[in-house]
């Protein structure tokens, strides 16, 4: 029985975000005819929020002096994985990253600002963090705009909501609900999903990962990363790949913006305690982000109240900051707006995640925790400040700050989530495979929807991972796909 499209194309790529943009041009570039799918209102999904993207042996860090070889980067991702990640596909990606430099700039008209890290103290950090003029959001633009160009169909508000295959299994097209609801049947060769994750689905995150908070994360991500992609694929025949738990999590508070200097008080590598008014750790994992965000996870409410005295607001505002938030709050920035925008938000009743106690007790109180407790908790933390030993958690003596001069502040950090990394098990050609470890004939997946980059948690150390990744593995997956359809194969 044959099937009634209204439209057909070599490929139909599923998302509109960084990687299938990528995949989009690439393949108007290689020939082929192609539609993307986007179910939002406009492209980008969680790749608008980016700062910037990994790449090796690029131009761009070469101009600048910085020597990151491939092969360190190939190492970093094997060993910070445990192993776990895919040798094949990191190699893919190592060895084709700094194309997608060439590519973006050369050919879309990227330009890139600076090449830097994410944590100035973070060990073991590479140069790889390419930041493109107006971020990534920019990058978003200029790829949508060539890909109009090219003739790529870029149907937006329209969701797609399943994979179509042949008795065979080889894909013959994609089902959507249009912006007016109406069904459309899409003919392709080929169908690449790049959704960008389940970060925005609670369900599937308690499915899927250890904690159990998928309600109350806080997503700051793309509103659409609901996981549909990962359902279709696995609807399909392909299989989940074993890094399906792994969340790029981080501290955050909750209603504030990225670029607020509480939010941003409230990482640094201080005094932290948990909702039992302990410390619970050395507080430099904060210099990496993403494992400061796998302990909040982990704590009694999910949350953790960072102390804060009046030395170290002006120490934060006369000197800067230990850390920062990307491009948001850059390193060692002075935090001028920190004392008018604390008081702010310690006086608003509206808000619990700020307060302000002239004492110690005081301040317990309003936090919930019995005065005794923290009280002990801030004495033996200033003996070690003055020692200059933190014979507890073993935090280097640079980040020992006491807590002795009120009115003293507490920041309620909660546990936030960019994007969810790794779902479906692909090849390093970024097909699907299915539980045989055969591919799924046409079914490809780029972005976040894709397994095997990473192990159980990102790799910090390589900034611009994801997106590197995604605007990399998007380009790569149409080059593989046109020269399957010269072959005859598609």
């Amino acid at each position: 029985m044959s099937t009634t499209f209204d439209a057909s194309y070599d490929v139909v790529v599923i998302g509109g975000g960084g990687s299938g943009l990528s995949c989009a041009v690439q393949a108007a570039k290689d020939g082929l005819t192609c539609a993307v799918l986007e179910k939002e209102a406009q492209t980008g999904g969680s790749s608008s929020f980016a700062e910037g993207h990994a790449a090796f042996e690029s131009d761009e860090q070469i101009k600048r002096g910085i020597d990151v070889t491939k092969t360190q980067a190939f190492d970093t991702y094997l060993d910070y994985s445990h192993w776990r990640a895919d040798p094949a596909l990191v190699s893919r990606f190592v060895e084709n990253a700094a194309t997608t430099i060439v590519k973006l700039r050369d050919e879309e008209g990227v330009v890139y600002e600076d090449v830097t890290v994410t944590a100035l103290d973070q060990p073991g950090e590479l140069t790889t963090w390419h930041l493109p003029e107006g971020e990534v959001a920019r990058v978003i633009e200029l790829l949508e705009a060539d890909a109009r160009r090219r003739g790529v169909d870029v149907f937006l508000s329209t969701a797609a909501t399943k994979i179509l295959q042949d008795a065979d299994g080889k894909v013959t097209g994609v089902v959507a609900t249009d912006a007016d609801g109406q069904e459309v049947r899409l003919g392709a060769k080929a169908v690449v999903v790049g959704t960008g994750g389940y970060a925005g689905n609670p369900e599937m995150l308690d499915h899927y990962t250890r904690y159990g908070i998928g309600s109350r994360l806080i997503n700051v991500g793309g509103p659409g990363n609901t996981g549909d992609g990962v359902r279709m694929m696995l609807d399909a025949g392909a299989v989940e790949h074993r890094s399906i738990g792994t969340l790029l999590l981080f501290p955050l508070m909750r209603d504030k913006t990225i670029t607020s200097h509480t939010n941003c008080t409230g990482m640094q590598p201080y005094f932290w305690v948990d909702a039992t008014g302990r410390r619970f750790v050395d507080e430099v994992v904060g210099l990496n982000f993403g494992h400061a965000g796998d302990v909040v996870a982990g704590l009694p409410g999910s949350m953790y109240w960072c102390l804060i005295d009046q030395a170290q607001i002006r120490h934060l505002v006369e000197d800067g900051n230990e850390i920062g938030l990307g491009i948001y709050v850059r390193n060692n920035e002075k935090m001028v707006n920190l004392p008018t925008e604390i008081e702010a938000d310690a006086a608003d009743e509206a808000r619990t995640n700020v307060v302000k106690g002239a004492t110690v007790e005081e301040l317990a109180a309003k936090m919930g925790v019995p005065p005794a407790v923290l009280r002990a908790e801030v004495d033996a933390y200033n003996a070690l400040c003055h020692a200059g030993v933190d014979s507890r958690f073993h935090k280097p003596a640079k980040f020992l700050f006491p807590v002795e001069e009120g009115p003293f502040f507490a920041i309620k950090m909660e546990t936030g989530i960019m994007i969810t990394m790794g779902a479906i098990k692909i090849d390093e050609h970024l097909r699907c495979l299915d539980k045989a470890g055969a591919p799924v004939p046409g079914l490809y997946s780029v972005g976040c929807d894709a397994g095997g980059m990473f192990g159980e948690s990102y790799t910090l150390p390589v900034p611009g991972s994801a997106n590197g990744f995604a605007l990399t593995s998007g380009w790569l997956a149409a080059d593989e796909i046109a020269a399957a359809i010269g072959a005859g194969a598609l």
